[in-house]
């Protein structure tokens, strides 16, 4: 949370949450093994990304943990995107992800 008010990193981290979410509905139709791998990243980053906005939103004592978690699991998403390959959309996505990872600290 270095330098970012509360209400702008739960902002970062809902919007990143939402296009790992976007990113994943558009690979989940296709039946490739690196693309189920990228929309098993992607879930799971938006899960912990949303957990950790939750957490920031509530003040919980959880939101370092929960940071770390999102910081971890945005990472592991990055890779799998890196790893797939990189098209228009995956390079939005990472962006963000990106920001995310930043945010988290």
């Amino acid at each position: 949370m270095q330098g970012t008010s509360r209400s702008e990193l739960a902002a970062q981290l809902h919007r990143c949450a939402e296009v790992c979410e976007d990113a994943a509905a558009a690979y989940v139709v296709r039946d490739d093994a690196r693309d189920r791998e990228l929309v098993s990243a992607l879930m799971l980053a938006a899960a912990a990304l949303d957990t950790a906005r939750r957490a920031v939103d509530e003040r919980a004592p959880v939101v370092p943990t929960a940071l770390l978690i999102a910081g971890t699991l945005a990472r592991d998403a990055i890779e799998a995107a890196e790893r797939r390959g990189l098209d228009a959309w995956l390079v939005h996505c990472v962006a963000e992800l990106r920001r995310a990872v930043e945010a988290c600290g």
